[in-house]
């Protein structure tokens, strides 16, 4: 299913622009890694791309992510963006691709910065360019990005007047699911977690049996032996499973805040070995709610300079209207949070503090996407989320939920409702409260008049 716009650029793209070809251990599940194909199973997806007010040259600066599964990046697999003019025939471009942290639960994150070779401040009128992330197969094929595409020869197309491509957050989501994390205990004797430690959620427990080889006694082709990890909960519980051949999972007490873990191997004639940190054991804290949520603000303005600052309080609710979603630069929801040796520190807080955004338009269906760590300021840490995310009113898209007249009958709103939690612990205007805000359009628009119901 290769891309109808790729297949008349495929011979320039391979002898102009340096595509690595990634190793991976075994192909995705579904997945004919021997051709180019269009992803629907949420393997590669563009989380959102913007100008971000720099200009390099004389092109404007374009960051945003892109993410790919848990499952792709255990393969080692990277994502590959590549973008060009929407006409012409000029190369590919490669856009400068990096890992970072804060990934949607269930994901690898990735930065994309595009600096050169698109459009800037001098070029009228303002030519629209398109790009398309993929992965690079073992077997050399490559599997692009179609999971908001619906069509096997579109590619994500930047054009006037937002020149953006937005977030969609009920694309490719976070599993609905408590929440999960994994103890891994890697052959050179590191151990470190992966995921969030909760109250309520499950913990997986990946050793690498190379660690405990003391015991092992095999006869017949028959493994006469076994290593145990042992779990020891602070409010008392412990559990015990076998990794012997493999990972195994444990469902985390509601009331516990800390774990520690050792092992043991054993085998039928009484040898007994442990992997337990000299004694001390492996000990590992679990989420809790941070000490205090607070500071929320919503920022809807042209002024690129600091994207929290200057704010208003979430109390008073926010109208995002036809103004801002046509020049605002900045449209976030800001908040702050503190935990003692967490956000006082210089280390980004994203494994142990989990912040979750809740909003709902009808006020019955609620949908939760994670936040971003944005910032550390003084000893909180600051958090951001883009209204421009979930505009109902956003271009090529049908509001999730029937628009009603402003008191004056001028335009169309939806009202949202929201509020945020961190480790479980919520932040809302009052006990069981929501915030809120408003979308404002115009009365009529031609897409959505012929394309939703």
């Amino acid at each position: 299913m290769r891309l109808a716009l790729l297949s008349a650029s495929v011979a320039l793209l391979a002898a102009c622009v340096d595509v690595p070809v990634e190793t991976a251990q075994a192909p995705l599940v579904g997945v004919d890694g021997s051709t180019d194909a269009a992803d629907r199973s949420c393997n590669v997806v563009l989380r959102g791309l913007e100008r971000d007010g720099t200009v390099n040259g004389d092109a404007w600066v374009w960051t945003g992510t892109v993410e790919i599964s848990a499952e792709a990046a255990a393969e080692g697999l990277v994502p590959t963006v590549i973008y060009g003019w929407a006409q012409g025939a000029r190369p590919w471009n490669v856009a400068t691709v990096a890992p970072v942290s804060g990934a949607t639960p269930g994901f690898a994150r990735f930065s994309v910065r595009i600096d050169h070779d698109v459009p800037g401040p001098g070029m009228s009128p303002i030519a629209d360019w398109q790009l398309e992330p993929y992965l690079a197969l073992s077997g050399g094929g490559r599997l692009f990005d179609h999971n908001r595409n619906g069509s096997d020869f579109a590619n994500y197309v930047v054009t006037a007047p937002d020149m953006a491509i937005w977030g969609a957050p009920a694309t490719c989501g976070a599993p609905l699911t408590a929440q999960s994390a994994k103890l891994v205990f890697a052959s050179d004797f590191t151990q470190h977690r992966d995921g969030v430690l909760a109250p309520g959620g499950s913990v997986e427990v990946d050793y690498d049996t190379a660690r405990l080889a003391g015991c092992r006694w095999v006869q017949g082709g028959h493994d006469f032996w076994s290593i145990t990890a042992h779990l020891k909960f602070d409010a008392g519980e412990e559990l015990a499973v076998n990794v012997t051949d493999g990972p195994a999972t444990a469902t985390v007490p509601t009331d516990a805040r800390s774990v520690q873990v050792w092992f043991e191997s054993v085998n039928v004639s009484g040898c007994h070995q442990f992997d337990s940190n000299f004694g001390n054991n492996y000990a590992f804290d679990i989420a809790h709610a941070p000490q205090w949520i607070g500071l929320a603000t919503n920022l809807i303005t042209r002024d690129s300079s600091d994207p929290c600052d200057g704010g208003s309080p979430a109390s008073s609710g926010f109208s995002f209207d036809t103004w801002a979603r046509q020049r605002a630069v900045r449209t976030n929801l800001c908040f702050q949070v503190y935990q003692p040796g967490v956000t006082d520190t210089d280390v980004n807080p994203w494994q142990a503090l989990d912040a979750e955004i809740h909003y709902s338009f009808d006020g019955a269906t609620w949908v939760t996407a994670p936040i971003a760590f944005e910032s550390r300021q003084g000893n909180n840490s600051r958090y951001l989320w883009s209204w421009r995310n979930v505009d109902p009113f956003r271009d090529f898209h049908c509001p999730e939920v029937a628009s009603k007249p402003t008191p004056d009958g001028m335009y169309q709103q939806i009202p949202v409702q929201y509020y945020v939690t961190v480790n479980g612990g919520a932040l809302r205007p009052a006990p069981g409260a929501a915030f809120g805000g408003a979308f404002i359009d115009y009365p009529s628009n031609p897409w959505r008049t012929g394309n939703c119901d």
